[in-house]
């Protein structure tokens, strides 16, 4: 009797420990796309090097500036757009991920991810 009670416990642990470990290797799919749509802004390539084109979906909706954070939220960059599109250079951001934060002329706010080779 103790040998069965001992065996189902250590299959329900084994079970339950397996479960763990497949849950802790899942990892998220590597994206492969190389722009940023939300819907209202388009910012590619991302990943990028030193340049990234952000550009606004709707022509009457203008971009006002274009903030970056680190993911511990620090402030690294700042720039003011004020057109539809722009180019902005982003060599001097070490490699790594981003948060990139922009105001609309409407005033709509939103982030984004943008991963810096």
């Amino acid at each position: 009797m103790k040998k069965s009670l001992f065996i189902s416990v250590l299959f329900v642990v084994l079970v339950g420990f397996s479960n763990e470990i497949s849950a802790q290797i899942n990892r998220e799919p590597i994206s492969i796309s190389q722009k940023t749509d939300d819907g209202i802004l388009v910012a590619y390539p991302n990943p990028a090097k030193d340049y990234i084109f952000v550009k606004s979906k709707d022509a009457s909706v203008k971009i006002k500036s274009i903030s970056f954070y680190t993911i511990l939220g620090t402030q690294v960059a700042n720039f003011t757009i004020n057109a539809n599109s722009s180019e902005i250079n982003i060599d001097k951001l070490r490699p790594g991920k981003y948060l990139m934060r922009y105001v609309l002329s409407d005033d709509t706010q939103k982030v984004t991810q943008i991963i810096k080779q």
